[in-house]
């Protein structure tokens, strides 16, 4: 994963290096800093959609935060953009560029992991896994998946709203396409997403479409432990 963060003071720079290193310990994170506006929008130039994410601080000598997050735009409109600033009065214009998030300096760590979990969230929604299903290329939101069911080499796939599409696929390959976090194997027939898991009771998971399946002996300890670190990422 790689952040951009574009600031013109070094001594924060590198106190949001630092916060955001605690953040993503157990990723892979490159964090590239940017003393002005002008630096940044070229490197974006340059390589447009290498950014996860960008923090902007507004008030800059030369192309202000303002100015930049609209060149950022203009070349990826789909990068989260994260302004910062001393002074909450700017934080109004954020809207006019279509900000992510405002974060007042000093940022406090608490309203920081906040806004990396808002944008963790927004990727989560915005991911999709392409299928093909009847003859047809189908690209459904990860989050609207309820479960998948195996059946020789078939699945059917359970999305929200009754619907469900059969896939000529083995569970263990298309298990192998999903996110781990989200989604596990609860029996050799089953696949969840752990999103919609609703209760458990030792036995049987129920989803929150009220459907009730079975969770193999063997696994219970390991879908209890990934259910835990679900949840605990979520909160």
């Amino acid at each position: 994963m790689r952040i951009a963060v574009c600031d013109d003071e070094p001594l924060f720079l590198e106190m949001l290096r630092e916060k955001l290193e605690r953040y993503y310990r157990s990723l892979d994170l490159r964090i590239d800093a940017f003393s002005s506006g002008e630096a940044l929008v070229r490197a974006v130039e340059r390589e447009p959609f290498c950014w996860s994410l960008v923090f902007l601080d507004i008030e800059m000598p030369g192309m202000d935060g303002l100015e930049a997050a609209r060149a950022v735009r203009d070349v990826n409109d789909a990068i989260p953009v994260i302004l910062l600033t001393s002074h909450t009065e700017y934080a109004m214009k954020g809207y006019e560029v279509e900000a992510f998030r405002f974060l007042a300096k000093p940022v406090e760590e608490s309203f920081l992991f906040g806004a990396l979990r808002a944008v963790e969230e927004r990727e989560r929604r915005n991911r999709r896994i392409q299928v093909k299903a009847d003859g047809r290329e189908l690209f459904i939101p990860l989050v609207e998946i309820l479960y998948f069911r195996s059946e020789n080499v078939y699945l059917t796939l359970y999305m929200t709203g009754g619907r469900h599409c059969l896939l000529r696929k083995k569970l263990k390959e298309q298990a192998e396409g999903l996110p781990p976090l989200d989604f596990f194997q609860i029996h050799r027939s089953y696949l969840v997403g752990l999103r919609h898991v609703s209760a458990f009771d030792g036995r049987e998971v129920t989803l929150s479409d009220g459907t009730r399946l079975p969770v193999s002996r063997g696994k219970r300890a390991a879908f209890v432990q990934a259910l835990s670190r679900y949840i605990s990422e979520k909160e």
